[in-house]
Parts: structure tokens; sequence; C-alpha cells
């Protein structure tokens, strides 16, 4: 009981910032509605077998770990909001070992806390982004002590690589800096694990070497990017544009915002690194220009805040290694990292704001008006690209809807096979349609409209989902 009052006296401004952060997430948690990219991932494991989640994985983008999370659960049946539950789990691991953990002063854990992405985007937004944190500060936690813990250190590269694509740059720096360490000193011990990171990688390669190019993310043509165009947009999406939703008539100034408000610190941070520490300075850049490549060369599929803030992560993650391996940190170092985060953190109540005032998705609000309304052996259509439809379809699990165009009835969709056809055929059965708001209705003769979910005008930059059901008559 006493060791137990001297940690919290000694932890009071630790725990009074975790119990904090756990409340505003909880807060916004529950105003969040599940949207298609959330619910492609719970369809898929609620209605495939572990062989067929694992030949979807390779065309989903994303590796296999986020499935094999949701897997058991949702094959016990829970509902599709466990996710929401998952997720919090990862990031609130990750903030609680932060605090407690890391060479951050209090200012510095404080705006890292409230940050949009620490605060708002990884734990509300169920999606496989939730786990970066905590590999990231598990691996930034024990890099100095590699050595002695070659097996969990590799192990932790590992599970990072198989959280997100664009976590592939940092695991593949730190693993050949591991290797090259490890031959260089002649450490004997580290020469199983090097084994065994190095057959985990050729399987890899060899899993996702042919893997079908169906997948709309893989875009070609996307090659003619501008890189440096693509730094702005990626970096405004994060910061600027919900900030633009306050200051509308700085709208079409916002990527002038990014260049001279962020980008140069990420510069700074940049050059600080090489100024005085090379590793870091080789980690860093490798692994966000590895980022860089992957989002303007290979997997462009829009903007996501999630996918913003990951350059943040990087830069959280070489700053505390920074801090751990040098007693000094320069002012323009520690500034230009404040500067960031001070600005995200700004960002999260103007996000939690707009989440709490308005619906994410229509999703939700579609399926209790058919749970409430319609009969459960009704037979839906959907018409155009079947993943717009996977929120409603993560809140009814019994139901799946006929997709127009591949003809069959699917819940979720599937990149390999998917849109090879183009047909438009109804079901003889068929008594309803399910439309999304970005679809034109050709033939409006056949359709009598019944319900519409809310709509909200926001900023385009938004991902909000808006349903209609229409009868067939």
């Amino acid at each position: 009981m006493q060791k137990i009052k001297q940690f919290i006296l000694f932890n009071k401004f630790n725990l009074l910032l975790l119990i904090l952060w756990l409340i505003v997430v909880l807060f916004t948690m529950f105003h969040h509605e599940i949207w298609r990219d959330e619910a492609q991932a719970w369809c898929i494991v609620r209605d495939l077998n572990f062989i067929e989640i694992f030949r979807s994985a390779r065309t989903e983008g994303h590796p296999f770990l986020w499935y094999l999370i949701l897997y058991p659960f949702a094959k016990l049946g829970f509902p599709v909001e466990i996710m929401q539950v998952i997720s919090l789990f990862f990031v609130f691991i990750s903030i609680s070992f932060l605090l407690f953990k890391s060479p951050f002063n209090k200012f510095e854990k404080s705006i890292i806390c409230f940050s949009a992405g620490m605060l708002y985007y990884l734990p509300v937004v169920a999606r496989n982004y939730s786990m970066i944190p905590i590999f990231l500060f598990l691996l930034a936690y024990f890099y100095p002590n590699r050595n002695k813990h070659p097996f969990l250190y590799i192990l932790i590269i590992i599970l990072l690589s198989q959280t997100h694509v664009y976590m592939l740059g940092v695991c593949a720096i730190l693993s050949c800096l591991f290797i090259f360490e490890s031959i260089k000193n002649k450490i004997v011990p580290n020469i199983k694990s090097l084994v065994i990171l190095l057959v985990y990688f050729l399987f890899v390669f060899f899993v996702f070497i042919d893997t079908p190019s169906e997948n709309y993310a893989l875009v070609p043509g996307v090659n003619n990017i501008i890189p440096f165009n693509q730094l702005v947009i990626l970096i405004s999406t994060v910061f600027v544009f919900p900030l633009m939703n306050i200051l509308v008539p700085l709208q079409k100034y916002s990527d002038f915002i990014s260049l001279v408000s962020l980008i140069p610190f990420l510069f700074l941070i940049t050059y600080c690194f090489f100024k005085s520490d090379k590793k870091i300075f080789l980690i860093f850049s490798f692994s966000v220009g590895f980022m860089l490549f992957v989002f303007t060369k290979v997997y462009f599929n829009g903007i996501l805040y999630q996918k913003s803030f990951l350059i943040f992560l990087i830069v959280l993650f070489c700053y505390w290694l920074y801090k751990q391996e040098n007693k000094q940190v320069s002012k323009l170092l520690a500034f230009s990292f404040n500067w960031l985060f001070i600005i995200s953190m700004i960002i999260s109540p103007i996000v939690i704001s707009q989440e709490i005032k308005y619906n994410f998705s229509g999703g939700k609000e579609i399926a209790q008006y058919i749970k409430n309304n319609l009969e459960e052996e009704d037979v839906f259509i959907a018409i155009g690209n079947p993943y717009l439809f996977s929120p409603i379809c993560a809140y009814l699990p019994n139901k799946k809807f006929y997709n127009t165009l591949s003809s069959n009835y699917i819940s979720y969709y599937s990149y390999a096979s998917q849109n090879k056809s183009n047909k438009r055929e109804f079901p003889s059965n068929a008594e309803y349609s399910i439309v999304h708001e970005d679809i034109q209705i050709i033939n409006k003769d056949i359709f009598d409209f019944k319900y519409k979910s809310s709509k909200k005008n926001l900023s385009s930059n938004t991902q909000r989902e808006v349903f209609a059901i229409y009868s067939l008559k």
C-alpha cells in the first residue's frame, strides 16, 4: 500500500494527464460513427475464413496484424464497436508508456498527449494506425539496449512492420543498422535474431511479390506527382485544413501557411539531427523519405489525417532516441519539435468538436433505420462501388447487399475480384436500394425515395458519408 501511495505521489502529474486524456478520448469515441475504411477490415474478418482473410490482406494495402487482432472478436459475435475499444486500448498503452518511460519533460508530454493524432486520429478512428505508436515507443525505449535484448528488439521491429506499409522504411533502416553493427562488432548472440529477421523479410517478400494489381490504391501514373507538392498536401491535411474550417477567408492560402509555419521546422529538425547525431539523422531521413516515396509513387488513395500524422510519429520517435543518447538538446531542435506538436494540439478541439457535432458516417443511422423499419428478409441492392456500403454492413452482421457490379451478395469490397464486370442486373426479389450520395441515379423511374441519413454541410476535405434508401417500384 505504501508503494502505491509513493508511486501516485511521485507520478501525480503523469497520472493526472493520463486520466484527462482518457476522459476526452472516451467522450469523443462515443460520438464516432464507423466509416468505410474502418468497416472494410471488420467485414472482411467477420465474413471470411482465416485463409481467405490472408489472401484478402494481400490486396488491401495493409499487413496482416490488424486482421489477426480483430479476428477472434468478429468470429465470437462482438459488435463492430469493439474495434473502437481495441484501438483505444493500443493508444492508451502507448500514452501510458510515453508518460512513465519516455525522456520527455512535462511540457513535451502534454503537447504530445493532446496533439490531434494522439487525442483523436489514432484512438477514436479505429484503424490499424492505432497500433503504430506502442511499437515505435517500445523500439525507442529498447534501442539503447538492443544488443542486450536482440530477440525482443527484432520482435518489435517485425510487429511494427505488420502495422502499416508506411512503417517498412523505419523497420528496414533499423534492421540494416542492427545487422551492420552486429557484423562489425562481431556480436555473436545477435546472429540467431538476425536469421529470424532475414527469414521474416524473405517470407514477406515472396508472399507479396505477386500481389494482384487490381488494388485501386496502387494507381498507375501517380508517379507523375511532384513529391514536394504532395508533402505540402500531406502536412496541410492534418494541420492546416481543419483550421481552414474556422479561418474560411484564408482557405486559398493553406499551402502557403503550410510552407511557412510547418515544413521549415521539419527541415530544421533534419538539420539538427545531421549536425549532432548522424545515425539518428540517417534513421529520420530514410524513414520519412520512404514514407513520402510510398505516398507519392506507390500507395496513393487520397489524403487521410492518420496518414499525415505518421510523419510526426517518426519525428517523435527520433527525438526520443536523441534525448536518450544526448544529455544536451539544442534549443533549435527542442523549439522545432515543440512547435509542430503545439500546432497539432491547437487542431485537437476543432476536430473533436466536429466529431461531436456531425455524423462521421451515415452508415450507423441507415443500419438503425433498417433494423427498426424494414424486415430482415428484405433484399437490398447496392448501386455502385460496394466499398462505399461497408459501414452499413458492419452494423448489420446478418445482412449482405447485392452488388450490381459483380452480381453477387457481399458485405465488403474485394480489390482482387470486384469491378471486373460492369453489370447492372437486379435480383428479381430485390425490394430496396441503398445509394451513396456520390452516386448519380440515372433511371429514377424505378425508385421511390424512402429515407436519407443526416446531411451536414462541411468543407470538402472531410470524410463524411451520406446514404439514401429507395424502394423499388
